[in-house]
């Protein structure tokens, strides 16, 4: 609990950087709005549509598969690392969550979220 405070001033200086940052740019940052300024900028093409127009549901599935991959590597490098230590239900537990990544896997590619070109 005595080096408690240390944490409490890391947490403070880093929320008065973050939030010091933004004011001072609404306090002393440019403000001079125009039409042009204000006029949505897709690429140097003028939009045609709304910002609510029509996405894929793919590009959630890629972005769905990458967060489940992303988490695989967090978890199994540790596992991994540490199974010389561990005891049987230790790698019974990992050899589970390996079967469910399969099991995603096939799922995805059922799906045809990856295609091998």
């Amino acid at each position: 609990m005595g080096e408690l405070w240390k944490l409490g001033i890391m947490l403070l200086v880093g929320l008065l950087v973050a939030y010091g940052g933004l004011i001072a740019s609404l306090i002393f940052g440019p403000r001079r709005p125009t039409r042009t300024k204000n006029y949505p900028y897709e690429s140097g093409v003028k939009v045609k549509e709304g910002g609510h127009g029509k996405v894929a549901v793919k590009y959630f599935l890629v972005a769905l598969l990458f967060l489940v991959f992303d988490v695989e590597a967090v978890v199994l490098f540790p596992w991994a690392v540490e199974l010389v230590d561990m005891r049987l239900i230790a790698a019974l537990e990992g050899a589970l969550f390996l079967v469910v990544l399969v099991v995603i896997y096939l799922y995805a590619l059922g799906k045809d979220a990856i295609k091998w070109v």
